[in-house]
Parts: C-alpha cells; sequence; structure tokens
C-alpha cells in the first residue's frame, strides 16, 4: 500500500488506524474496555541505511507496549524519514520514533504530540550546539568570526554547519532569498568564512581547530571535553584551557517518540505509560539500552523538546525538505 501526503510517503503500512471493520478509534470493549482504544497498536520505524541499525530488533518494544496495555502491538519499518512522518499524518501508525530534525518538521507542519524523549546519563534531552575557538585567535563573537577558516563537521550537518549558518542569518549576518534551496547555505558558509574545513565529524572540526588549519569549530559544546580531556587524549589535543566557548546556539533535541494525529487521548495516554514505564523495570532498561540505545526516556512536550530548535533552524531555506530527504 502506498499514501501520500502533504508531500510525504508512507510505505508498508497496513492502513488507517481503528478496527477491521472500518471504524475509527473504536477498540474492542470485550478485549480492552474502552471503545476509544484501537484492537492493535502499530509503530513505524524506519529501516536505515546502516548495518547497526538494521540489525535492531524492534520486536522486544511491540511486547513490551502489548504487555504493559494489553493492546497487541506491531513495528511496520518505513523507507525514510518522510514516510513515518505520512504515516502519522495519515493514520496508517500510531507512533513513530524520529530524530529531532524531521520531529521538528512532523510537529511544525502537522502538530503530533509528543509521548516521550531520550534523555543521557546527566538527564538532558538535548545537547547543546556551539562554536568553540582556540584562546589565542581573539575571537570573542560570531561577528568577530567573518572571514576566518572554519571548520565543519560535515556538509549539512546539524550542529556543524545548519546551526551556525542558521544562527548567522538570525543575526542579520548572512541573508537568503525568498526562492533560495537549501544550496543557498552551502554559498552562506562560503562567503561569511574564510576557507571552510569541512568533514571529519565531531573529531575531525576540533582536530582542524587544534592544529590551526581553523580559527573557529562548530558542534557540540562537550567537544573539546569529550575528545581531549581524558587520559586517552590524542596527540594534538590541546589543554583544555585553551578552548573557549565563542556561542551557544540553541538545544538540539534527542529522538522524541511522537503520536499519530489520528491517536485518541486515551491511546496516547496508554503508549505515554508504557513508553515511561521502560524506565522502572529491568527488561524495560533492556529494551532502552538494546532498542533505544539510550539511558531514560522522559515526559516532554512537542514544544518544549522542538520548539527552541525549530525557531532558530526556521531562518534556514529549503531546511524541512532537507530535514526529511
Amino acid at each position: 500500500m502506498l499514501t501520500t501526503t502533504a508531500g510525504v510517503t508512507a510505505a508498508g503500512l497496513a492502513g488507517c488506524l481503528g478496527n477491521d471493520d472500518g471504524s475509527e478509534g473504536q477498540g474492542n470493549d470485550d478485549d480492552y474496555g474502552n471503545p476509544d482504544v484501537s484492537d492493535e497498536f502499530v509503530f513505524a520505524i524506519e529501516a536505515r541505511d546502516d548495518p547497526a541499525d538494521i540489525e535492531r530488533d524492534w520486536e522486544p518494544l511491540a511486547e513490551w507496549i502489548e504487555s504493559e496495555t494489553g493492546v497487541p502491538t506491531s513495528i511496520d519499518t518505513v523507507p525514510d524519514d518522510g514516510a513515518a512522518i505520512g504515516a502519522l499524518a495519515t493514520g496508517q501508525a500510531h507512533a513513530s520514533y524520529l530524530s529531532g530534525g524531521p520531529s521538528w518538521v512532523g510537529w511544525n507542519e502537522h502538530g503530533f504530540e509528543t509521548l516521550a524523549v531520550e534523555a543521557d546519563e546527566d538527564g538532558q534531552p538535548y545537547y547543546v550546539a556551539a562554536a568553540y575557538t582556540r584562546s589565542d585567535t581573539g575571537i570573542e563573537t560570531m561577528r568577530d568570526a567573518e572571514g576566518v577558516d572554519s571548520a565543519h563537521t560535515g556538509d549539512l550537518t546539524g550542529a556543524g554547519m545548519l546551526v551556525p549558518t542558521a544562527y548567522l542569518a538570525e543575526e542579520g549576518l548572512v541573508e537568503f532569498d525568498d526562492d533560495d534551496d537549501v544550496t543557498a547555505i552551502h554559498e552562506a558558509v562560503e562567503e561569511y568564512f574564510g576557507n571552510p574545513v569541512v568533514g571529519g565529524g565531531y573529531v575531525g572540526a576540533l582536530q582542524a581547530l587544534s592544529e590551526e588549519q581553523a580559527d573557529i569549530a562548530f558542534g557540540r559544546a562537550t567537544t573539546p571535553e569529550e575528545y581531549c580531556g581524558g587520559d586517552d587524549a590524542e596527540e594534538w589535543c590541546l589543554d583544555l584551557d585553551e578552548y573557549e566557548i565563542v556561542e551557544e546556539f540553541t538545544q538540539v533535541p534527542s529522538h522524541p517518540v511522537l503520536a499519530s494525529l489520528e491517536a485518541t487521548d486515551a491511546e496516547k495516554e496508554l503508549l505515554e505509560e508504557a513508553l515511561l514505564a521502560l524506565n522502572d523495570d529491568p527488561d524495560g532498561q533492556e529494551i532502552l539500552e538494546d532498542v533505544f540505545d539510550v539511558h531514560e526516556l522522559q515526559e516532554a512536550t512537542s514544544e518544549e523538546h522542538l520548539g527552541p530548535y525549530g525557531e532558530l533552524i526556521s531562518n534556514l531555506p529549503g531546511i524541512e525538505d532537507h530535514l526529511i530527504e
């Protein structure tokens, strides 16, 4: 089955939410005791190209949801983020697990509610995207960085290029035309900075800064400490006090679990309670580690979790299409 809505496509999903007789949002009273709960919960999960992701077994999550809610639960794979958003928008799935960027697109375009969000061992459901420099460059603001060589984690990566360019646009330091697409971001980076060094991930950008191939780098605010703060620091690392934060841009949200527009309040409540219960049970904690690869899930609203990031990133041309490609 192939369904298209609002420019996104959902494939491989059984159909709209509801019962086998075609009624929507009406569960089986005999089985579940609530007419607002469907006969089955469906999770749309993207089958990524990364073998590590493909090998993830999501069935333990389905079994957990079923055991907690009493509602049979299935996992339907979709080819990409756009298909997952389409599945939620059309009611072909009750919930989906997406990264921060596509989740913002889904919330911004369709108003998807958030059921739960990932959090790390420090209880943070986000990381802070930032610019940092060496203490000897004299760079104190992003305005000071105009014309200097820069280091970016990758081409059109979130913290490495998209977020800092969105900040430049918000501050009026770069401009875009109404008919620009995402390729204009490359042009803005090349025009604002001297010689951009692109690639190598967080560690590559930090190394370029450390070895003076660049005078400003972009990534997580914690990048210098993560890669140069321990006993196993690379030879090229500087002392930590030689790295300085220039600007903290925004909170980049962790992966949330989003709910379908067609899911009833009763269904969303059941799913949220089941997801948060993973934190409090040894079997649930194993699912968090093996399936989600996170420390815990937390309760949050879409506005709380996705709003600050979306407010900044929306300054970029063509960003919604890019984030769900």
